[in-house]
Parts: C-alpha cells; structure tokens; sequence
C-alpha cells in the first residue's frame, strides 16, 4: 500500500496537469501575434523602401520624361474602375 506522502504527490500532479497544459495554447497565441507584428512591421518598410526607389528612379528621369511619366500616371487613375 502507498503511504501518505505519494498519494498526496500523484494527486497534486494530476490537478497541475491541466494547468500545465492549457499554457501551450496561451503561448501558441503569443507567439501568433508577435508573428504577424513582425511581419507587419516588414510590410510597412518594405513598402517605404518600394516609395523611396520610386521617387529616386523619377528624380534621375529629365524634365520631359518625368512629366510624361507624370502624365501617364494621372491617365491610368483615370481608367482605373473605383474600388468599393
């Protein structure tokens, strides 16, 4: 027969056990937020990096390509549908 002591021990772990279980979630969640954050964050100076190359490319153009550049631009705003 087991003494005190053990049984006390095995029915402590048994109540632990779903507790210590049901933080992998809580943790997988964390680490889901913080993966998209990053991944937002990456988003944003990507697309920072996308203006900047643009606005250097039009600043290296001359005067006349860069104005019918301009003018194309303002073209295909105009034959874009609208998005709702």
């Amino acid at each position: 027969m087991m003494s005190g002591k053990k049984i006390l021990w095995i029915s402590f772990i048994i109540a632990l056990m779903p507790v210590l279980l049901s933080l992998k979630p809580q943790e997988a969640k964390v680490n889901q937020k913080k993966i998209e954050k990053d991944r937002e964050k990456k988003q944003k100076q990507s697309e920072r990096d996308y203006d900047q190359a643009v606005k250097r490319h039009n600043k290296m153009q001359s005067k006349s390509t860069r104005a019918s550049m301009k003018k194309t631009k303002k073209a295909a705003k105009k034959a874009t549908p609208l998005k709702y």
